[in-house]
């Protein structure tokens, strides 16, 4: 508190915190005016890589102008610190207005949404995508204006993290299943999470929901989502299909612009009817369900009695012609049933033939060797599985904390890499759920000796601990301030500092030139120096009386604030003063 970034935003409160950033409300004191100021965390400011990439985005973000959009000011850095200066908004983010409100009614949520979608509709024209669309990045005013925040900052921490350590960005209820996929998202990306958002208000439920992000993950990759009027019977037809087209799973079904949606909202809005809006894939004769009799091979005696029958047709076809009604030719009758023997034969062999290689085929599975999956993201491994063509079983997915791999990536798997199993094979993965976090305890008013057994004590690694000295009232070697705070649960592998008063801040003052002045001149002068005047008299031929002969430090010198000064003072040419001591403790004569 109290911090100044660049000469010019001085912060005045933290008001939020997530991920990737702190976020202070601050004031510019160049123009007067309250702002936002969001402080990159530690993870990201140590990658030049990321700094540009961020740069870059934000100043793009910046370029940006509308009303459902926070304007983004400024980006700077402070020393180590980059931060970000963006609009103040007075009001509280979409989230805590779901959790306090929700389900609004379809009037409300669809005004909110779409507000939302003029923001999104802006930034596409300008070629930039959100892809971290989430009612926590949605403020809402006092008056009911919806106002986007971080666009273009989603697109720098997503390549960052992607780069270091596979894990899939944004808030995993609203992500895309292309995002889910970790495969390049686009402006359908941001309408989907949207789609999302929309459900969300209207029912106070999310559509997808489950103990891990990967379980999330995959429920938006694979689940049919309930439909929302089945939680709120106020959802009119149109405007469940307008959300179900929004969260459609592929691309090509959803809206293909945040104007085609807007269009559709306003639709329902006015209270048109829209038919369901599901693209439905037609289907031909061929692919409709349709019952069909089993594939089998013919019995022989069926083909010999129909053969009969033809045969006998036939024979009484010639015999009308021939005028010999009802004639039968016995060499005839004998010479069908021997061809019909012999085909049901050939066919019989062929069957044998193909049902053998058939069965042959069906148990020599080809084998394939099970790959490292070790520190893996969900979608990397599937990737990995199905080039060496094995299955990745999303059933009965496990968590277990570990100190050494990040959430969400793997570290165990049920078959050891490089083993040898058959093709099409499932492969069962353990996910880590991350280190094990501890609760930090209350280190205020204790000594650094008392600090460092309470943190040995719960759990925390000694080396891990770091005591900072920092100017304070409170007595000298106790402690004033921890990161992370009291009840914070932390990892025994972080760091944690905790700051130690280094007692009052010594101020440090130049002593004036008081030699000549009047005693009275030299007292006024050094308290108002913060300084102890003590006076001395000494006969002096070259000062009268009541005149500074010298001080004691000399003039020049640098003290500290209410140090003792020494005035020595004139008595005059062989004269005797008189002291008066007065009740306000200084000395004249």
């Amino acid at each position: 508190m109290g911090k100044v970034f660049g000469n010019r935003y001085e912060v005045i409160e933290q008001i939020g915190s997530g991920g990737m950033a702190i976020v202070f409300k601050a004031k510019d004191m160049l123009l007067n005016r309250i702002v936002t100021v969001k402080v990159l965390r530690e993870q990201f400011v140590t990658d030049q890589n990321f700094i540009r990439r961020f740069r870059r985005e934000a100043q793009a973000a910046a370029s940006l102008s509308h009303a459902n959009i926070v304007s983004i000011y400024d980006v700077g850095k402070d020393e180590d610190i980059e931060y970000i200066v963006m609009e103040y908004v007075e009001g509280r983010n979409l989230k805590e207005i779901i959790r306090n409100y929700a389900p609004l009614l379809p009037g409300q949520a669809i005004e909110i949404t779409k507000q939302i979608a003029e923001a999104i509709k802006h930034a596409h024209l300008h070629r930039i995508i959100h892809r971290d669309i989430k009612p926590h990045n949605i403020l809402v005013t006092d008056d009911g204006q919806a106002k986007v925040t971080d666009f273009g900052i989603a697109r720098a921490v997503s390549a960052a993290t992607v780069t270091h350590t596979g894990d899939i960005v944004g808030s995993v209820h609203y992500l895309s299943p292309e995002q889910a996929r970790g495969i390049q998202s686009n402006e359908q990306s941001d309408l989907y999470s949207l789609g999302i958002i929309l459900y969300e208000l209207v029912t106070g439920q999310i559509p997808y929901d489950g103990e891990t992000a990967i379980a999330i993950a995959m429920k938006h990759l694979e689940e049919q989502p309930l439909p929302p009027s089945q939680l709120n019977p106020k959802i009119s037809p149109s405007l469940e299909a307008v959300i179900m087209k929004a969260i459609e799973k592929d691309p090509a079904d959803r809206y293909a612009s945040a104007d085609e949606l807007l269009k559709d909202l306003n639709r329902v809005q006015k209270g048109q009817t829209i038919a369901d809006l599901k693209q439905e894939h037609q289907t031909s004769d061929l692919e409709r369900t349709q019952t069909h009799k089993p594939l089998r091979p013919p019995d022989t005696r069926e083909v010999i009695s129909e053969k009969s029958r033809m045969d006998d047709a036939s024979r009484r076809k010639i015999g009308q012609k021939t005028g010999n009604k009802g004639a039968k030719s016995p060499w005839l009758a004998t010479l069908n049933r021997k061809k019909i023997w012999v085909a049901a034969g050939i066919f019989v062999f062929f069957l044998i033939l193909f049902g053998g290689l058939s069965l042959r085929s069906y148990l020599t599975v080809a084998e394939t060797t099970v790959p490292d999956l070790y520190g893996k993201s969900l979608s990397e491994a599937d990737l990995l599985l199905t080039k060496q063509n094995l299955v990745l079983s999303t059933k009965d997915i496990l968590t277990e904390s570990s100190d050494t791999v990040t959430s969400d990536l793997i570290v165990r798997q049920n078959i050891p890499p490089n083993t040898q199993v058959k093709v099409g094979h499932e492969i069962q993965v353990t996910i880590s759920a991350g280190p094990t976090l501890i609760a930090m305890p209350d280190l205020k008013s204790l000594d650094q000796e008392g600090a460092l057994n309470k943190l040995t004590d719960a759990g925390f690694l000694e080396e891990k601990i770091s005591f900072i000295l920092m100017p304070s009232t409170t007595q000298r070697g106790y402690v004033v301030d921890q990161n992370p705070q009291a009840r914070s649960p932390w990892s025994k592998n972080s760091d944690i500092d905790v700051y130690l008063s280094s007692g009052p801040q010594v101020q440090m003052v130049t002593m004036p030139d008081l030699v000549g002045a009047t005693l009275e001149e030299a007292q006024n002068t050094l308290l108002a120096l913060k300084l102890t005047p003590i006076s001395d008299l000494r006969k002096s031929d070259l000062y009268g009386v009541n005149r500074v002969i010298e001080t004691h430090p000399k003039a020049g010198d640098s003290i500290e604030e209410r140090s003792q000064v020494t005035i020595v003072v004139s008595l005059g040419q062989g004269q005797l003063g008189v002291i008066v001591l007065p009740s306000d403790g200084r000395l004249s004569l």
